[in-house]
């Protein structure tokens, strides 16, 4: 059975503990995005602060939140996410 995605199993295989645990809190949505933060009880809403359009989450972040259109761009064009891989 051959890899859907070798060069993105390249990659994740190949970052560091850091980066590995970003990758995690960004793909399960435990991290500090406001809908977490409002799920466990800590905020009263889950709207996102950079925007303040839609709930903050890690998808939100990654593919909807215009505010973060210009990093998106810069930081993430080269890892070619697909909104597929990060809905669990």
């Amino acid at each position: 059975m051959s890899d859907p995605i070798p060069t993105a199993k390249t990659r994740l295989l190949s970052v560091n503990r850091t980066q590995s645990r970003v990758f995690t809190s960004i793909i399960t949505g435990y991290n500090t995005s406001k809908r977490h933060l409002y799920i466990i009880g800590l905020i009263n809403n889950s709207l996102c602060r950079r925007c303040g359009e839609e709930e903050e989450t890690s998808i939100h972040d990654l593919y909807e939140c215009e505010a973060l259109a210009s990093f998106r761009h810069t930081y993430l064009d080269s890892f070619s996410w697909t909104q597929r891989m990060l809905e669990v």
